[in-house]
């Protein structure tokens, strides 16, 4: 009798504990995660997972069901590896948990070492396993049992996150709501700036192939003083153009690949409408995020006479992390990625790591270091070789202690439209 009362009084306890933590539509914070093993970064914070749907999945090696559970949520990861986050946290130390993975060596998935409660103290798990499903808005959905984490619940909170109408622009514009089509998937957490959420939504539906003339014809109703008060920043506006760039790309390219065997007939060619004005691909690059510079220049040069529309438009500072975020449509181009103006520095870091870390190559017996083409042709962008040198040093690419001769690679003008980042 008395076990079955300490039994009970547990499961209560274990009750009255979880009715502290987050709540299904409780609204989660920010936090710092100071450590984390099988990951890319070691540290990090709990905005970042939040990019995308967010699987939180409290577990102890010593459980038998979170490690059986272990396989299925590592498939599940890959399956929808574009639209999910799948995060394992612990109250263990890393050093059990490091042990731990050595033995499972095809978990892939990150684990939180919650040693600072960070997670414990928010969530509250009442017992193991205890999973929380998180949309990128920061929302509570859902707080499943293991059974019930399956695809076809996945792509249910995926439709819900996105369960509300987040795109609008100004007064006198209709809101396309983002939960039509595959936009359900898009994993994409919007800005607050609606018409860099206008940019993001436009740059998914021309990913997936979903019908793009609605967000055309927004662009283009759009009042061009309307959108020099919406997008005002430096931030707002690299955005806002690059999502666009890279989505005007993909609609054109995809419906005409033709195109692409008269490339500089296609970059000039203004087929681009945005508050009753008319843009080429040129135009957005090289007049309004390389503020004004001259195509063929390296760099080096300005325009003279860059007309009164471009002036208003144009970033204040010319930002050489551009360079890995613009997708031509060719083969050598930077993956795709989803910028919002919010945390843009961030990404434009990520970008120009992921992209050098992938196609710089270091030859330590010959001391010479391969780049990107596109970093010669825009060479004084980034401050010239001495820059692009500590560049690669700051990115440990290159040993601080060496000064590789720098040499560029052959661009492959191979036309390719599914080149987008995870």
């Amino acid at each position: 009798m008395k076990i079955a009362f300490l039994i009970v009084l547990a499961g209560l306890s274990s009750i009255l504990t979880a009715q502290n933590g987050y709540a299904v539509n409780d609204m989660t914070g920010n936090f710092s995660i100071p450590k984390i093993l099988n990951h890319s970064s070691n540290t990090s914070t709990f905005q970042q997972f939040k990019t995308k749907l967010l699987i939180v999945d409290f577990f102890g090696t010593w459980c038998v069901p979170c490690v059986k559970a272990l396989p299925k949520l590592n498939a599940l990861q890959e399956k929808y590896k574009n639209e999910i986050n799948i995060i394992l946290v612990s109250e263990e130390s890393s050093i059990k948990l490091e042990i731990f993975l050595k033995k499972q060596t095809n978990i892939i998935l990150p684990i939180v070492v919650d040693e600072e409660k960070n997670f414990i103290e928010r969530f509250q798990p009442p017992s193991y396993p205890y999973t929380v499903i998180v949309g990128t808005g920061g929302k509570v959905i859902a707080i499943p049992s293991q059974e019930e984490i399956t695809a076809t619940n996945i792509d249910k909170w995926l439709r819900t996150q996105y369960n509300e109408p987040v795109i609008g622009t100004t007064n006198n514009i209709t809101e396309p709501s983002v939960s039509s089509g595959n936009n359900q998937k898009s994993g994409v957490e919007p800005s607050q700036n609606k018409l860099v959420q206008l940019s993001q939504v436009f740059m998914y539906a021309a990913k997936t192939g979903d019908e793009t003339s609605t967000f055309m014809a927004q662009l283009q109703q759009i009042s061009m003083n309307d959108l020099q008060q919406a997008i005002r920043t430096d931030e707002e506006k690299k955005a806002f153009w690059i999502n666009l760039y890279n989505a005007y790309t993909q609609v054109a390219l995809k419906n005409d690949p033709e195109q692409y065997k008269k490339r500089s007939k296609f970059f000039s060619s203004k087929f681009i409408k945005i508050a009753g004005a008319s843009f080429s691909l040129d135009d957005i690059e090289h007049g309004i995020l390389r503020r004004s510079k001259i195509k063929w220049s390296l760099g080096h040069f300005n325009k003279l006479f860059a007309g009164k529309t471009e002036k208003q438009l144009r970033v204040n500072k010319l930002d050489y992390r551009l360079h890995f975020a613009l997708n031509c449509g060719a083969k050598s181009c930077p993956p795709i990625a989803f910028y919002k103006s919010e945390n843009i520095d961030q990404q434009l870091d990520l970008a120009t790591k992921a992209f050098l870390t992938g196609e710089a190559d270091y030859n330590e017996s010959t001391n010479t270091v391969e780049l990107p083409r596109l970093m010669s042709w825009f060479r004084q962008d980034f401050g010239g070789k001495k820059k692009m040198l500590a560049l690669l040093k700051q990115l440990s690419i290159v040993p601080m202690d060496r000064n590789p001769t720098i040499k560029f690679k052959e661009y492959d003008w191979t036309l390719y439209l599914q080149n987008y980042k995870s």
